[in-house]
């Protein structure tokens, strides 16, 4: 399939509103019926099946009629669903090259706007300029191989026992951004700009991961590192995949940890586990890599400085349930 970009422009207003729709049928069925797509999108039945007919070509839907006439997308659909809102909102300028793929999400540089003081739909405040900035955009995959694993491992699907993997793949980019929301800035981690369905707006962080570079004083960043990991504890999360594929080093000597879906609240009976398993996938990097020597409990007692109940800051994102607001780009029209 031609590139995202190309994709979003070859696409006229009418199949996008006609996406939109088959997107919330699916919120609530397998597969959106036609009266619902009809209804959703405000469009003639003719108008709507040509347009349907051109995007089942394209294979960007696809299409049944059993047991009623029915209408799916797939991620690649819903991406150009969430693009669109964030282009209509001012927030995606152009998308740009792909930055990388991983197992739960796929990730591509972009150009766009972070408003000064903005609020968390990327909205820019009355009156006042955006800042034009380099952007990353991610778009969550949870659901996509193993729906009944990621249910398992993830808390946030808890409360969803049939859920889809439409929604598996919101409420994702959901808690990621929450959890980004109440880290930053005081934990080195990328900026939140916006959310639109399962997309991630983010500050590009740049940098390179750690496993690709060579370090010229190693224990330097394994102590930025563990400052960082203390500094979330400290708010509460414990990251929960840490690696050296996860932690960016910047030009100058920066360090920049990414990829939150995973992240727990320090309340979590598991979080202890958890920050010692991502503690020992860092030094056991930096043992095979620069022939560091440090013991499991200096680095955690570094990480995880006692800290009595109640002293963790800010709401956590595993508190309660995770929200998402008709806000997020599911505009209904």
């Amino acid at each position: 399939m031609e590139n995202l970009a190309d994709a979003f422009l070859r696409l006229d207003r009418k199949e996008i509103a006609l996406l939109k729709a088959v997107e919330r049928g699916m919120r609530t069925s397998e597969w959106a019926s036609m009266e619902d797509v009809v209804a959703r999108a405000r469009l003639s039945p003719k108008a709507a099946a040509s347009g349907l007919a051109r995007l089942v070509g394209k294979k960007l839907v696809s299409r049944t009629t059993e047991p009623y006439e029915g209408y799916q997308i797939g991620f690649v659909a819903y991406d150009l669903v969430a693009l669109s809102d964030l282009v209509d909102r001012d927030v995606v300028l152009s998308l740009g090259d792909l930055l990388g793929v991983g197992k739960e999400s796929v990730v591509f540089e972009a150009l766009g706007r972070i408003p000064p003081g903005a609020d968390e739909e990327g909205a820019p405040p009355e009156g006042e300029e955006a800042e034009l900035v380099p952007l990353a955009v991610k778009f969550h995959r949870q659901g996509r191989t193993s729906f009944k694993h990621v249910r398992r491992a993830r808390e946030h699907l808890a409360g969803h026992p049939r859920c889809a993997w439409i929604h598996a793949a919101r409420l994702g980019a959901a808690r990621e951004w929450r959890t980004l929301k109440a880290l930053h800035p005081e934990v080195r981690v990328p900026r939140p700009v916006a959310l639109s369905h399962h997309a991630l707006v983010m500050e590009h962080a740049g940098g390179t991961e750690l496993y690709r570079v060579v370090l010229e004083e190693p224990e330097t960043f394994l102590e930025l590192i563990l400052e960082e990991v203390a500094s979330a504890w400290r708010r509460g999360f414990v990251h929960a995949d840490l690696s050296a594929y996860n932690v960016l080093v910047g030009e100058e000597g920066e360090v920049v940890i990414i990829d939150w879906p995973q992240a727990v609240s320090r309340r979590d009976p598991r979080a202890r586990e958890l920050l010692e398993r991502d503690v020992k996938n860092l030094l056991d990097h930096f043992a095979r890599k620069y022939r560091l020597d440090l013991s499991l409990e200096a680095a955690l007692s570094s990480a995880a400085a006692d800290l009595g109940p109640g002293e963790e800051g800010g709401k956590e994102a595993g508190d309660g349930e995770v929200e998402v607001s008709t806000t997020d780009g599911a505009a209904e029209g």
